[in-house]
C-alpha cells in the first residue's frame, strides 16, 4: 500500500483527509513544516499533501526544501489551500509543487488527482529502472566480449600444450584443471550476458513490464 504524508495543522482537515483516504493509502501526519520535512526525509512517502499556511514554516518553504533534497525530489507534492488566486498558484508551482487543490475539496477530485500523480510517479520510476537495466545489458555484453576473446586464445594454447605433452607427463593433470576452471569462467560470462537481456511482457492497459522470471 502506498504512503501519503499529510502536512496539515488543522485537526478538522486532518480528520476529513483521513476519512477520504483511509483504507486506500497508508497515512502519516505532521502538523508543521519542520516535523513534516523530518518525516519525509526519514522515510520518503509516495506522495505529500501539503497545507500552504503552517504555524512555523509555510508550505512554500517546505516544498522548496523537499524538492532540493535528492531523497524527496521525485515525491509528488500537492498543495492544499483555501486561497484560489492565480498568484498563490504561481507561487506554489514556482516552489516545486506538482498540483494545487483548493479547500474545501471534493473527495472524488482529491482521489483522482492523487491516483494521477501516483501513476505518473510509478511510470517515472519504471523508466529509471529500465534505463538501469539497459545500461546493465550494454555493460554485460561488453564484458562478455572482452572476456571471450582472451578465453578463446587460452583454450587454443591449452589444446596445443596438451597435444605436445606425453600422456604420462605430470603437467597434463594441471592442464586439465586449468581447462575446468576456464570453463567455469566461460559459463559465468555466458550467464551474465543472458541475464542482461531485457525481457518485456504485456501487462495491464497496454503497459509493458519487465518479466523477471524470464531473466
Amino acid at each position: 500500500m502506498e504512503t501519503i504524508l499529510i502536512i496539515e495543522d488543522s485537526k478538522v482537515m486532518q480528520a476529513r483527509l483521513e476519512e477520504s483516504l483511509t483504507g486506500k493509502y497508508r497515512l502519516a501526519f505532521a502538523e508543521d513544516g519542520p516535523p513534516g520535512i523530518a518525516a519525509a526525509l526519514a522515510e520518503p512517502p509516495d506522495l505529500i499533501l501539503l497545507d500552504v499556511y503552517l504555524p512555523e514554516m509555510d508550505g512554500y518553504e517546505v516544498c522548496r526544501t523537499l524538492k532540493q533534497d535528492a531523497r524527496t525530489r521525485a515525491v509528488p507534492i500537492i498543495f492544499l489551500t483555501s486561497l484560489e488566486s492565480e498568484q498563490e498558484k504561481i507561487r506554489g508551482f514556482e516552489a516545486g509543487a506538482d498540483d494545487y487543490i483548493v479547500k474545501p475539496f471534493y473527495p472524488g477530485e482529491l482521489l483522482a488527482r492523487i491516483r494521477l500523480h501516483l501513476a505518473s510517479r510509478r511510470e517515472k520510476l519504471m523508466a529509471v529502472e529500465l534505463e538501469k537495466l539497459k545500461l546493465l545489458q550494454e555493460m554485460a555484453t561488453a564484458i562478455s566480449h572482452e572476456f571471450n576473446n582472451p578465453l578463446t586464445t587460452i583454450f587454443g594454447h591449452l589444446h596445443l600444450a596438451g597435444r605436445t605433452l606425453p600422456e604420462t607427463h605430470p603437467a597434463g593433470g594441471h592442464l586439465v584443471e586449468i581447462r575446468r576452471e576456464l570453463e567455469r569462467i566461460r559459463t559465468i560470462v555466458d550467464r551474465l550476458a543472458t541475464a542482461s537481456k531485457v525481457v518485456k511482457a504485456d501487462y495491464l492497459m497496454g503497459e509493458e513490464m519487465i518479466d523477471l522470471n524470464e531473466i
